[in-house]
């Protein structure tokens, strides 16, 4: 069995400097693969593409890209393909949640989660389609949905409509690029504890409550999605396009 089974490989990770996007940068590159940390804080990418180089000893490269802005993202594929050499995999992580109760949410609000989400998820997923089909070796893509496709907050009506909005586009897409020979999938995280929801999850109680209520006693963390990732990245998975892979503890056991 290979030990590194995603070895010359390139992915590309937006929103990659942090949280689940930097979890999966790292286990791409642990298993071989070169990454480009895709993510609109150039800084922060840079310090975490340092990180994954100095842990793994792998390529990783930081790249400035807000992908609501077409020539943004257009700009940064075509980099990672003149510096890295091709461009394997997509993981369409980048996303915002301003946590906005229903009834206070404005217009500007709405439009900025759906920009970033699903905008920024059909931005990416077109170029690096366009960059894969160019090259004819085929890809993966892979879009981080949400449980909010299934199950929505009061204050998170903005997201899970983006969401759902990112899961018919990869469901879509799944049928457009498979005679190209790029399967396109998702993955739908339950509850990560990552920098956006530590406000809420670094209360004692709430941390309690959830783990007596979830199946498998605690909260996700991003190399719990990060594993998904690397399933759907693999030779193995290639039969596998159009689904949604839930990584929730079981949290929704709705089959």
């Amino acid at each position: 069995m290979n030990s590194q089974p995603l070895q010359n490989r390139v992915g590309f990770i937006t929103g990659g400097a942090r949280g689940i996007g930097y979890g999966i940068a790292l286990r791409f590159a642990r298993e071989g693969a070169s990454v480009v940390i895709a993510d609109i804080n150039e800084p922060l990418a840079r310090e975490s593409a340092a990180r994954v180089t100095a842990e793994t000893g792998r390529a990783a490269i930081a790249l400035r890209c807000d992908v609501t802005d077409r020539a943004d993202v257009n700009a940064a594929i075509a980099r990672t393909v003149a510096e890295l050499g091709s461009l394997d995999i997509l993981v369409s992580n980048a996303g915002i949640c301003p946590f906005v109760e229903f009834l206070d949410l404005d217009n500007e609000t709405w439009q900025k989660t759906i920009d970033v989400i699903l905008t920024g998820g059909f931005n990416v997923g077109q170029a690096a389609a366009r960059s894969m089909i160019a090259r004819k070796t085929g890809g993966r893509i892979i879009y981080i949905t949400s449980l909010s496709t299934i199950q929505a907050g009061s204050s998170q009506v903005d997201y899970a409509a983006a969401k759902s909005g990112e899961k018919m586009l990869m469901a879509g897409m799944a049928g457009a690029l498979g005679k190209h020979g790029i399967t396109v999938n998702a993955i739908a995280p339950g509850v990560i504890y990552t920098e956006m929801g530590a406000f809420h999850w670094d209360v004692p109680e709430h941390r309690k409550a959830f783990g007596e209520a979830n199946p498998r006693g605690r909260l996700g963390e991003p190399k719990d999605i990060a594993n998904a990732a690397v399933f759907l990245a693999l030779d193995e998975s290639e039969y596998i396009t159009g689904t949604t892979i839930r990584v929730d503890g079981g949290h929704l056991a709705v089959g």
